[in-house]
């Protein structure tokens, strides 16, 4: 009997559940689970239950099952202890310092992008979330890249359900304007803010990618207008883009 098998009833076959969940969750229903990891079906569907009702994972509509709300948590968490954390933040470092102005990383967390990290810069005016807020998905630069990298009616679908759209004088409000936003952001592998979450603030932000073409994380800045214009700001997309290359190895390895 092989060493897998005999440990069917151990821990370590509950880990692997949940590692074969957030490796492929496209095929993570209750028979292939069943299948890949030579589980019985009535077992699978015992410790999927039970790790549906701890949070853990959750199922889909679809029969699927995806990490719970306390699993990205958890991973949430370790992010801010990650190996290469003191290579991170002397990267955003010398960004903030190249661009003068606050930088800041956020990432995906369930159905919401969460601030994780920021350098701010010296000048007095800052935006004030602090690390884990949620961004909105529909204003500001991070949030349409983010959307942008949804299929097109799943975005337009979040977009739609916002029910208070207005933040500033050019929030997006019409859903076909917004759309076309989001394909120019495909286009063009950036987002820009341009004055639609604060009046008199514009942004820019750029996307780190896992190897899968998963959006890893989203790497933002955002300045006053009396300070750098949306073309100051498009001017400053390379560099970003250099150090969002960088970011990717202390975030993903």
């Amino acid at each position: 009997m092989t060493e897998k098998k005999n440990t069917r009833n151990s821990p370590r076959r509950i880990l692997e559940i949940i590692e074969a969940i957030c490796l492929n969750p496209e095929a993570a229903t209750a028979s292939r689970l069943s299948q890949t990891l030579e589980i019985p079906t009535p077992t699978i569907y015992r410790w999927l239950d039970a790790l549906s009702e701890e949070r853990f994972i959750a199922p889909t509509a679809s029969g699927h099952y995806v990490p719970g709300e306390r699993f990205r948590d958890l991973i949430l968490n370790s992010l801010q202890y990650e190996p290469k954390v003191t290579e991170r933040r002397s990267l955003l470092r010398a960004l903030s310092e190249q661009l003068n102005e606050t930088v800041s990383l956020s990432i995906p967390h369930g159905t919401k992008l969460i601030y994780f990290d920021r350098l701010e810069s010296h000048w007095p005016f800052q935006v004030n979330l602090k690390v884990g807020a949620p961004l909105p998905l529909h204003c500001c630069a991070s949030g349409k890249l983010y959307l942008s990298t949804l299929e097109p009616d799943a975005a337009l679908g979040v977009y739609e359900r916002i029910a208070d759209k207005t933040s500033a004088r050019n929030t997006i409000v019409d859903a076909a304007a917004f759309g076309a936003e989001l394909a120019r952001i495909r286009e063009f592998g950036f987002a820009l803010d341009k004055e639609e979450w604060f009046d008199d603030m514009v942004g820019a932000a750029v996307p780190v990618f896992a190897d899968s073409g998963a959006l890893v994380a989203c790497l933002s800045t955002h300045a006053l207008t009396t300070r750098k214009s949306i073309d100051d700001l498009k001017a400053e997309i390379p560099l970003m883009r250099e150090i969002a290359g960088k970011l990717r190895h202390c975030l993903i390895g």
